[in-house]
């Protein structure tokens, strides 16, 4: 929904996420999301129809070798899960449910929540000062957790800084502290005053991760979100700061860099899934599979077993990526609103639905939820391609137009 997360993307994320609610409001011709029947074994074939014809058009010009997708409709049925490709480009390993991708900014929400958690258990508050938590940043002593989670802190975001593609470029497997990269920008605001501008940052989330490793009894980040993956019944996600574990990296498929950072041009055409993962940290380098962020977003949306009402309620607050005020609710006249870690999109023809699409420099991963059916998608690809040659979007409308086309429309 909001997020493209890319190295000197942030500023084009909310263009692209967008994009893909125009495209699902043209797949929808009546209005409404679709209630799925998850043991219809045409719709299953049609959706594997529709990954294999995408992968058939875009796989050269993408650099793809795989997509891997889960749907849901809620109603206590099986996830459907559908597969095609490899593991590799021109390999002949086939994906699996189980393969594994980089989710990148759909961690987020996992960072949001270790928050929302430890509010919840007394031990900080998301509007108190951030010098009560972490006084080695001073000069950003007076912003708030709300506003580092929201994207209205005004801090910019460390991977749009060509230093930074270069040093990653020249140093791709180093092991870089969360303070390293905070610090390639602090003191640095750059809308100043707080509160008064959306801005998409990924220095914030770090910022918030080592709040979560001095306030939680763990003094881990990593043990936490490993905790929160336990508590919610995730069995294929797992988080790292640097490099996954043998037994997790072996079924993380490739992934392709094929962007155009000038900074980066050394690791175009390659498979950057070996690289470390410390730039990316509780802002984004979660390996997952989609029936798993399928779960994740239940978690998220649905009930209070995850937080309590209070927090969840926060994690849902929006602001508006137009005025970065406060949204009630997403409306034609003001269709954006982002919470924290989480967002949401209003279209005439769909209703309001939750999204997010996260981006790594070799991945794409992203989800749709729709409140009113209970109707659950997630996509995952393994190749970062040039922001034209991302066809993802109109991927997602025919995934959408061909689980209506087989299924009943909610009454």
């Amino acid at each position: 929904m909001i997020t493209r997360f890319r190295p000197r993307s942030s500023r084009a994320i909310v263009s692209l996420l967008f994009m893909l609610s125009t495209a699902l409001g043209i797949a929808s011709s009546a209005g409404g999301s679709p209630n799925v029947a998850q043991g219809d074994p045409a719709l299953v074939s049609a959706l594997r129809a529709d990954l294999a014809n995408y992968l058939k058009e875009r796989g050269a010009k993408e650099h793809l070798s795989s997509l891997s997708l889960a749907v849901s409709s809620g109603k206590g049925q099986p996830t459907i899960t559908v597969t095609t490709g490899t593991t590799t480009y021109g390999g002949t390993t086939p994906v699996t449910p189980t393969s594994l991708y980089q989710i990148g900014s759909n961690t987020k929400a996992f960072t949001a929540v270790a928050i929302l958690q430890l509010e919840a258990q007394g031990k900080l508050s998301i509007d108190a000062p951030l010098s009560k938590y972490l006084p080695q940043y001073a000069e950003y002593g007076k912003l708030t957790l709300r506003r580092l989670l929201n994207m209205t802190s005004g801090i910019e975001s460390y991977d749009n800084l060509p230093s930074w593609e270069t040093s990653y470029a020249s140093h791709p497997v180093a092991d870089v502290a969360s303070d390293t990269l905070i610090r390639t920008i602090y003191p640095q605001i750059k809308f100043p005053p707080p509160g008064s501008k959306y801005h998409y940052s990924n220095t914030g989330y770090l910022i918030a991760q080592e709040v979560v490793e001095a306030l939680s009894d763990s003094k881990s980040f990593a043990k936490e979100i490993s905790r929160i993956c336990s508590d919610v019944g995730l069995k294929h996600t797992f988080y790292t700061s640097h490099l996954y574990p043998p037994d997790v990296a072996r079924n993380v498929v490739a992934g392709y860099y094929e962007q155009d950072d000038k900074g980066l041009q050394p690791l175009r055409g390659k498979d950057v899934t070996g690289y470390s993962l410390s730039w990316a940290q509780g802002a984004g380098s979660i390996v997952s599979t989609p029936t798993d962020l399928i779960t994740w977003a239940r978690a998220l949306y649905q009930g209070n077993s995850l937080l309590p009402p209070k927090q969840k309620a926060e994690l849902m607050s929006l602001i508006s990526l137009k005025t970065a005020k406060p949204l009630a609710k997403p409306s034609a006249e003001d269709p954006a609103g982002f919470g924290l870690g989480v967002a949401q999109r209003y279209d005439p023809k769909l209703g309001t639905f939750w999204f997010y699409q996260g981006e790594t420099l070799g991945f794409r991963a992203a989800h749709l939820y729709f409140p009113d059916s209970g109707l659950v998608v997630a996509v995952y690809a393994n190749s970062r391609p040039v922001t034209p040659e991302s066809h993802l979007i109109q991927l997602f409308s025919q995934l959408y137009a061909t689980i209506q086309k087989h299924t009943s429309k909610p009454t």
